[in-house]
């Protein structure tokens, strides 16, 4: 079988490169193209497990109609049997310029975003033709296009390919930063922590997406209680535009200048999230991502109870999930955290093990192809 990819950038969408050489390696009947812009980390892997590499931009402009017309040849060029593509942007091409390619046309949704506005989410469903079906990668989206009246036989949940083997395996690899040694933090202060990027508001919020003024505002709350914590935020700015990050820093030094310390990037997470006794993530919008790291490496977490974070961080089970609409109650669960022995760590890494069940989704991901297969011979 014969599977054409859309992948908008080589540089990201790791997890689309490694499910294709794993299902490649436990499935050799697979045949792999992609349709990607040359450059990027990846770009040289997927030379070596596709049989052809195609370059191309898939950005929007005055030339998507001429563009439209050399991505049609290439399709028909390539004559797969199955065509996925992995993003937004590059499910619009196939939308707009296969309509008429009767072969199954599949949309791996790997993020939330543009479900939780209304118009993208109707543009998605409503651009679908017969021969268009979608990969979900967590409940929350398959629900989203369930309640968006798409047919549950176009419908399919597998969960995004993350080896948490791996994973595990380069963690305990990886050099950690001694936070305390690096901000002279005493011995017996507790580390409250989150790591992401520093992602700027998008143009209709006030706050950022990761909720790091949310996280500040509870930090607030517990300073107010106890003297024996601070605060790590750890990442950089996405992007090169910093002023975003800037004016964190001023919000954050209203409230401590002695508290609260930015770390600035780092390589591997666990880099930083080693040092903490509470991990922190209050993502305004998101799926699966930013916990699943903490969970597996057994620190405590209390997320956001945003899009499909629940499903990992599941109360008095994995962790605490929280509404980020009352700064008060986040502190009182990650005080929570600090002040009491719990089993929710064991409990975090073994849901993540079996969501993330690379086997499972490897075969899972044949199947799916195999039955589209069957239903457009």
């Amino acid at each position: 079988m014969h599977i054409l990819h859309l992948i908008k950038t080589s540089e990201g969408a790791t997890w689309a490169v490694n499910l294709m050489r794993a299902v490649r390696e436990k499935y050799p009947d697979v045949r792999w193209s992609v349709i990607v812009p040359k450059g990027g980390k990846h770009f040289g892997e997927y030379q070596e497990i596709c049989d052809n590499v195609i370059d191309f931009d898939y950005s929007i402009g005055t030339d998507l109609l001429s563009k439209g017309k050399i991505f049609k040849g290439i399709i028909k060029d390539l004559n797969p049997d199955i065509i996925q593509s992995w993003f937004t942007q590059t499910t619009l091409y196939m939308r707009l310029f296969l309509r008429d390619f009767n072969r199954p046309k599949v949309f791996e949704v790997v993020g939330p975003a543009h479900l939780e506005i209304l118009a993208f989410k109707f543009g998605d469903i409503w651009s679908s033709s017969k021969n268009d079906y979608w990969i979900t990668t967590s409940k929350y989206i398959y629900d989203h296009y369930k309640n968006g009246k798409v047919p549950e036989d176009r419908l399919f949940l597998n969960y995004a390919f993350i080896d948490t083997e791996k994973f595990l395996s380069e963690a305990s690899l990886v050099r950690q930063r001694d936070l305390r040694s690096e901000f002279n933090i005493p011995a017996n202060y507790k580390i409250i922590g989150t790591a992401s990027y520093i992602y700027p508001p998008k143009f209709f919020q006030k706050t950022g997406i990761k909720g790091h003024e949310i996280l500040l505002e509870a930090f607030k709350v517990l300073l107010a209680k106890r003297n024996d914590i601070v605060l790590i935020i750890a990442g950089g700015t996405f992007g090169g535009n910093v002023s975003y990050e800037k004016i964190l820093k001023e919000k954050a030094m209203k409230i401590s200048k002695e508290r609260i310390f930015f770390t600035g990037s780092y390589i591997h997470v666990n880099e930083v999230i080693s040092n903490y006794d509470v991990f922190v993530y209050l993502s305004k919008s998101e799926n699966l991502g930013g916990v699943y790291e903490s969970l597996l490496l057994e620190i405590p977490t209390v997320s956001s109870d945003r899009g499909a974070l629940p499903e990992l961080v599941i109360n008095n089970y994995t962790g605490y999930n929280v509404s980020l609409t009352n700064p008060s109650v986040i502190a009182k669960k990650i005080e929570l955290l600090l002040s009491r022995t719990n089993t929710f760590s064991l409990s975090g890494k073994t849901k993540v093990q079996a969501i993330f069940d690379k086997e499972e989704i490897i075969d899972k991901t044949y199947l799916i192809y195999k039955d589209l297969i069957k239903r457009h011979p």
